[in-house]
């Protein structure tokens, strides 16, 4: 119970460590979701240049995108390795579908830059360029999902940290729509035409969803309890983008109600862009305070693990030395007791060596050892029992002279076999065998030279019948033999066989003497034309061989059909 509740605790502290092990492996995969995210972001600064520069586009513009493609596929490339890195939950069991997914809209979205890029300024339709920057702009919406199945799962395993990781999110989400309201300026600038109602009224949506996102990042670092870095991070992005970039929007709409903007898209992403680095920067400030606040909680769980097992290997190493005693002076002695008892029920001895100290097992060991004197002597009378009752057993249902069963072992066996067959279909044949002039040969050579007759012609049976059949001595000089599986034609040729081996056989009688030939008479019946009763089948074979006799002797007579 001791190790239970020591296992228990260690148990509780062990997860403990492998969620903040988690916590730490999961921030990291979601700076790299976001700095993916904020690749596709950036993506599109030097794509809105090409979109509003006369094509060809020049070398620099060109150098430009190259590169920032070249950034998202490392970002992006890194991210999925992340991904795939650790094992995934239930609530990822999608990742994969949405990682091969957003590639696809990366490619599609990149080809339809190209193809309105490669036509001439002036053909270029407005509308062509906000399809364009929309493919561009919906690329972050399809990696949102996976950020927030990251988030999810941290939020899972460290509730502690959800401020730090919510203030991140945002200032991710502030950055994307910081560069989405570029990218809403494109088509205009890129042909220094005057805003309609519908670009300005997205316009103003979007600034004002930025207002609405700067006030919560705002509050996130106020009440979260930033460290100073992050701090320094939010005045950063305050003075830079709010004081600046802000400004510059502002300065493009109210140029946008007549036209004649004084700038291309190049340049307006050239003096817009950098501003926005500072709210990156307050999102990576966020990203490493977690990344810290993860990595103490790691530390301070580890020491908390390794103070516990200590702890539980100073316990379990007490009960160890307590049941060390117990082990030698009881248990151990206990189970060869215990050996010894099984041992004497498995009729086997196990020696025994009592314990010097005398005590209470001691006793145990001594009454164990009469008992398994007392089992030997009992375990001697029963074996001689057995052995008795065995030998009376086939003396009972063995014939003396030749072994073979008699007639009450023949009428069992036969008897069990006739049901197999009753049950099953089988065919059985019975022959019946009488060795002719048997009384002849006792009279004028002797009983001891009959005898040998009998045991010849039972090694001859013995031979001859297959394993399953039944050949038994059932009188004087009568044998029968019960074959299994075995129709009447078969039968016949057995039969056949045998007369045919005994008229061959010579029986040796003794030195000086002529060896004797004997021969049999053999009446035969079998279950498909007789039936299947024992008694009928003895009778029909029984007067078959008595006229097998009458006809000459030496031969073979098959039954009439009833």
């Amino acid at each position: 119970m001791a190790v239970l509740v020591a296992g228990r605790i260690m148990f509780v502290d062990w997860r403990e460590l492998r969620r903040a092990e988690q916590a730490v492996v999961l921030i990291e995969q979601l700076r790299l979701g976001m700095i993916a995210a904020e690749m596709v972001s950036r993506e599109r600064g030097p794509a809105n240049g090409v979109l509003g520069a006369e094509a060809p586009a020049n070398e620099a513009l060109k150098t430009s995108l190259a590169q920032a493609r070249d950034r998202t596929d490392q970002a992006y490339a890194a991210f999925a390795k992340a991904l795939r890195e650790v094992p995934k939950r239930r609530r990822q069991q999608s990742i994969g579908r949405q990682v091969d997914g957003f590639q696809t809209a990366l490619d599609q979205a990149r080809r339809r830059v190209d193809a309105v890029a490669a036509l001439p300024l002036a053909q270029r339709e407005p509308a062509s360029i906000k399809v364009a920057v929309d493919s561009m702009i919906r690329l972050v919406g399809l990696l949102r999902p996976v950020v927030m199945l990251v988030i999810d799962d941290l939020h899972e395993d460290q509730p502690a940290m959800s401020s730090v990781v919510v203030g991140a999110m945002l200032a991710s989400e502030l950055r994307e729509l910081t560069g989405q309201l570029g990218s809403l300026l494109t088509p205009a600038l890129s042909h220094d035409a005057p805003l309609s109602p519908d670009e300005r009224l997205a316009i103003e949506r979007m600034r004002g969803r930025i207002a609405q996102l700067r006030v919560l990042v705002a509050s996130r670092v106020s009440v979260g309890h930033a460290g100073e870095a992050v701090r320094q991070a939010h005045a950063r992005m305050e003075r830079d983008y709010f004081g600046r970039a802000d400004v510059l929007v502002a300065q493009v709409l109210r140029s946008g109600e007549h036209g004649g903007y004084g700038m291309s898209t190049a340049q307006f992403a050239a003096r817009y862009v950098p501003d926005m680095n500072a709210i990156l920067g307050l999102r990576d400030a966020l990203f490493d305070e977690g990344r810290a606040r993860g990595q103490a909680m790691h530390d301070a769980q580890r020491r908390t693990v390794a103070v516990m097992l200590g702890m539980t290997g100073l316990h379990i190493a007490l009960i160890v030395l307590g049941l060390y005693l117990m082990r030698r002076r009881v248990i151990k002695p206990l189970g060869r007791a215990a050996e010894a008892l099984e041992a004497m029920r498995d009729n086997r001895c196990l020696h025994l060596t009592a314990p010097v100290q005398g005590d209470e097992i001691a006793a145990v060991f001594d009454g164990i050892a009469a008992l398994q004197a007392q089992h030997q002597e009992r375990a001697a009378l029963e074996a001689e029992r057995d052995k008795l009752i065995e030998r009376l057993r086939v003396q009972s249902s063995t014939d003396f002279l030749t072994t073979l069963p008699n007639r009450r072992a023949f009428f069992e066996a036969a008897q069990a076999e006739l049901a197999r067959a009753r049950r099953h279909g089988y065919g059985l044949v019975l022959l019946l065998l009488d060795v002719d002039h048997f009384k002849r040969i006792n009279d004028t050579r002797g009983h001891a030279v009959g005898d040998r007759a009998l045991v010849a012609l039972t090694e001859v049976l013995k031979h001859s019948v297959r394993q399953g059949d039944v050949a038994a001595r059932i009188g004087g000089e009568e044998f029968v033999v019960l074959l299994s599986h075995c129709t009447r034609e078969d039968g016949l040729r057995f039969a056949e066989r045998l007369r045919e081996t005994v008229s061959s056989t010579l029986v040796e009688v003794g030195e000086g003497q002529e060896p004797l030939r004997i021969t049999v008479s053999i009446g035969l019946a079998d279950v498909r034309t007789h039936g299947v009763g024992l008694e009928q089948l003895l009778s029909r074979a029984d007067r078959a061989m008595y006229r097998a006799k009458n006809a000459g002797r030496d031969r073979i007579e098959v039954a009439e059909a009833a």
